[in-house]
C-alpha cells in the first residue's frame, strides 16, 4: 500500500469514529450515517399524537334548555357532574362550557349556533358536545290539552316541527365540529310537569297523557339524532323505569326540573355515554 493510499485510510477511520461520537451524543441521527431509522418515536407520529391527545383536557361543551342549564337543582349543572365523573374514571382533565339558557327552544339553538360567534367556535373546539333541547317547543300542545284536549293528531305536528328544526341544529354541528367530536342527544323523561306536581297541576289523566307525548318526542328526538350522526342518551329510564316508576323523589319542587339526586343521576347516564365514546387510551 501507497503512503497516500495509508493516509487516506487513516483518515477515513479518523472521520467514521468521529461521526459514531457524535452520533452517539445524540448530535448526528443514525439516519445520516446511513445506519436506517431507529425504532424511537419521531415527532409528529402517530403515537405523539395520541400522546398529545392523552395529555390534553377533554373539552365538554353543551348546548340546551333549563335541564341542561340546572335549573331547580340548587346544585352543580348535570355537565360540570359528568365532567367530574369522565375525570375520576379516566384521568383524562375535563373542561366544561354550558350554554343552557332557561326556556330555550330548538328554534333559539339553530339562530345561537349560525350567528353567535362564541357559539360556534366552541363547537369547532370541543371534543364532546351535548345537546338537551325540545321540550320548550310543545308548549302549545300542553295548553291545547289544558284547554279542550289534544290527542296524537294535535300533538304529533309540533312534534314534527321541532324534529325538524332539531335536524337543522344537528346539521349545522356536523359542519362545523373537528371529524372526532362526539354528539350526544338526551330525550326527557317528561317533556312537561311530572311526578305529584304535574297530577295536582292537570288533574286526572295528565300523567298518562304527557307520558305519550314525552314518549313521541323522545322518539323524534332519537330519531334525529341518528340521522345527524349524534348518539341519542336516555333520560327516560333513569327517571321512570320502563314507565312505571313515579320520578317524585328526582324532582325539584317545581315538577318540571331535576333536584340533586335527579341531576346526579342524569350525569351518570351522560358520563357512561361520554367514556363509552372515548377512544382506548393506550398503556
Amino acid at each position: 500500500m501507497s503512503r497516500r493510499q495509508d493516509t487516506r485510510a487513516v483518515w477515513a477511520a479518523m472521520v467514521t469514529a468521529l461521526l459514531v461520537i457524535l452520533a452517539v451524543l445524540g448530535w448526528l441521527t443514525p439516519r445520516a450515517l446511513g445506519l436506517g431509522a431507529t425504532t424511537s418515536t419521531s415527532p409528529g407520529s402517530s403515537a405523539d399524537h395520541r400522546a398529545e391527545q392523552d395529555s390534553a383536557p377533554l373539552q365538554l361543551v353543551g348546548f340546551g334548555d333549563s335541564v341542561l342549564a340546572g335549573a331547580g337543582c340548587d346544585c352543580d349543572d348535570y355537565l360540570v357532574q359528568a365532567a367530574d365523573q369522565v375525570r375520576h374514571d379516566t384521568g383524562r382533565r375535563v373542561t366544561t362550557a354550558n350554554g343552557g339558557v332557561n326556556g330555550a327552544t330548538v328554534a333559539d339553538l339553530l339562530h345561537e349556533l349560525r350567528t353567535d360567534d362564541k357559539a360556534i367556535a366552541q363547537l369547532e373546539q370541543a371534543d364532546v358536545i351535548v345537546l338537551t333541547i325540545g321540550a320548550n317547543d310543545l308548549q302549545p300542545s300542553l295548553d291545547s290539552w289544558a284547554d279542550q284536549g289534544c290527542d296524537a293528531h294535535c300533538y304529533q305536528p309540533g312534534i314534527a316541527s321541532m324534529a325538524a328544526r332539531l335536524d337543522a341544529v344537528l346539521g349545522v354541528i356536523d359542519q362545523s365540529k373537528k371529524p372526532s367530536t362526539t354528539v350526544l342527544v338526551t330525550d326527557y323523561w317528561n317533556v312537561y310537569l311530572d311526578g305529584e306536581v304535574g297530577r295536582h297541576t292537570y288533574g286526572a289523566g295528565y300523567l298518562s297523557w304527557s307520558d305519550l307525548v314525552t314518549k313521541a318526542a323522545n322518539r323524534a328526538i332519537c330519531r334525529s339524532a341518528e340521522q345527524g350522526h349524534a348518539t341519542c342518551v336516555d333520560l327516560y329510564r333513569p327517571f321512570k323505569g320502563d314507565g312505571g316508576d313515579d320520578p317524585t323523589e328526582l324532582l325539584a319542587g317545581d315538577g318540571d326540573h331535576a333536584n340533586a339526586r335527579g341531576t346526579t343521576a342524569i350525569s351518570r347516564t351522560v358520563a357512561e355515554a361520554i367514556e363509552r365514546a372515548l377512544p382506548a387510551r393506550s398503556h
